[in-house]
């Protein structure tokens, strides 16, 4: 159970809601119109999640009104419960691509795997969007994202490929140790592609049935929390401490209760888990005894 939904990258001097493609393709229920930022960029490249997706059957129609609006190279990143994600890159030039990340997974689902001179073909076509966007991509990197599994959530490979364009990185989380050790753990600390505060809130409330929101730690792949909100509206709240066999669950019907754990959670306090009753899910990710 991971995340479900899209995430978009495009260079604009104002919030990507801001733009008119992005405005259109929101729900117009959300207050803030699906959108969450993820952390800037330098000279203006912006990232953006969405977690019910832009409510679209065709991304490239979105892809070319934003780069028409922007002027700028984009992507946009189309996310099945963190296990399968699409990219597709367009420039203003026209020049266009598109790719599977995690192909053994893709294989899982019997979508056909490229081989290594299609591969190699597309990573040339991304690099050619990342010189059109003023960028040098490393080949190697490019590759390795191409080719490598995702551990554990495949929209981490999408902020690598970023990476592997060239383009600056983004603002990045403190080290750590750079502050003092919370509660949870030394080095807890939220990635910061994760909302807090009031879009924390709007993520939580804005969360279609059926659908995930994962908070990740950037001291720990094996720490997170995330809430799946179910068919029936009631909300799943999960936590890993850092080990498979330390990931629990309990259900709620507040969506409150979610918003106050989840913001203990980011902040590295301990007490939110006392809120709850909890059963293990280790069972499902650990190998059974003899």
């Amino acid at each position: 159970m991971g995340f479900s939904g899209d995430f978009v990258l495009a260079r604009s001097d104002r919030p990507l809601l801001e733009l008119p493609p992005l405005g259109a393709a929101s729900c117009g229920e959300c207050a803030d119109g699906c959108l969450h930022p993820c952390a800037e960029r330098t000279g203006g490249w912006r990232t953006a999640q969405s977690g019910h997706g832009f409510l679209t059957d065709h991304p490239k129609g979105l892809l070319r009104e934003l780069v028409a609006s922007t002027g700028a190279p984009a992507l946009l990143a189309r996310v099945m419960d963190s296990d399968m994600c699409q990219v597709w890159g367009l420039t203003p030039s026209g020049a266009q691509w598109t790719v599977l990340l995690d192909p053994v997974m893709a294989a899982d689902y019997d979508i056909p795997v490229p081989g290594p001179d299609e591969v190699r073909a597309t990573a040339g076509s991304i690099a050619g969007w990342a010189a059109e966007a003023g960028f040098a991509a490393e080949p190697g990197a490019l590759l390795s994202v191409l080719t490598k599994r995702a551990d554990p959530f495949v929209e981490d490979l999408f902020f690598e490929l970023i990476d592997a364009c060239g383009l600056p990185p983004a603002d990045p989380a403190p080290a750590a140790g750079d502050g003092p050790d919370t509660p949870a753990h030394p080095g807890h600390r939220a990635d910061a592609r994760c909302p807090r505060g009031a879009e924390l809130e709007a993520a939580v409330l804005d969360l279609a049935r059926d659908r995930h929101l994962v908070l990740e730690c950037a001291g720990d792949d094996q720490c997170y929390a995330q809430v799946w909100l179910r068919p029936d509206g009631t909300y799943q709240l999960e936590y890993r401490d850092r080990d498979p066999t330390e990931h629990y669950w309990t259900r709620t019907s507040s969506a409150q209760r979610v918003i106050e754990a989840l913001t203990g959670w980011v902040a590295g306090d301990l007490a939110w888990r006392e809120s709850f009753q909890w059963s293990s899910l280790a069972s499902w990710f650990t190998e059974p005894t003899a």
